[in-house]
């Protein structure tokens, strides 16, 4: 019988499957704060929908997101 290894982070594998996240996995995820994450919300940025008071982020568009918000080098130059 083979013997399944624990990850090191299996709460965050665990975060990458899941289709809706909240608050503090999309901060996580994107390496901001919460209050960065609140703000791109309300700022109408961060595609977000609102689940009995609590702010849920599909991942899929997450991903989205940062694909259509890649900058180049040449919109820098």
């Amino acid at each position: 019988m083979g013997t399944k290894h624990p990850s090191f982070f299996p709460e965050k594998e665990r975060v990458m499957d899941r289709e809706i996240m909240t608050v503090e996995q999309v901060a996580d995820y994107l390496q901001i704060s919460k209050k960065s994450v609140y703000q791109l919300v309300h700022e109408g940025k961060l595609p977000a929908s609102k689940v009995l008071n609590k702010w849920r982020f599909n991942r899929h568009s997450i991903k989205q997101w940062i694909a259509s918000n890649q900058s180049t080098t040449q919109e820098h130059a």
